[in-house]
């Protein structure tokens, strides 16, 4: 599946989200919100509607693992894992923007005690090392060209 995914370099979370949507043939909307994590709370949070896909992160965290939360997420929409439906009623109006009569698909992020769970976070981490290494690998070219360019100057 990871040969099908088309990681943007450098990598930008929110192009990445563009091309999976496209990919998909529906919306991705990210929402960064404050105070959804704790002791036994999810820090991410996938809802599918009948039209989109949402994923909320925690805002009170780095950006690194922001991005983190949200490819996680990702890594359950794509992996086609399953879900409750009943969590937006019950999440006390976290997701008020969501009609809870369209959702057909929630999940959340809170631990990894279950395949599902272990799954999408090597997904995470797999299109995060993807994504660095192409950094990577794009700063040493430009390191040696640089070298490169700096020696036949002096000559």
């Amino acid at each position: 599946m990871l040969a099908s995914i088309d990681i943007p370099n450098p990598f930008d979370v929110q192009v990445f989200c563009d091309r999976i949507a496209a990919q998909r043939g529906r919306a991705l909307h990210l929402h960064s919100v404050p105070g959804i994590s704790g002791t036994d709370a999810p820090c991410g949070v996938w809802i599918a509607t009948e039209k989109a896909d949402h994923v909320f992160h925690e805002a009170a965290t780095s950006p690194l693992h922001q991005d983190h939360i949200i490819l996680h997420e990702i890594g359950h929409m794509l992996l086609g894992h399953t879900s409750i439906i009943d969590g937006v009623q019950s999440a006390g109006g976290l997701f008020a923007d969501i009609d809870p009569a369209t959702v057909v698909s929630l999940l959340t992020r809170a631990s990894y005690g279950t395949e599902d769970e272990r799954d999408a976070e090597r997904f995470a981490g797999l299109i995060a090392n993807r994504a660095a290494a192409s950094r990577t690998s794009k700063t040493a070219r430009s390191s040696v060209l640089q070298r490169l360019g700096d020696a036949l100057s002096d000559s």
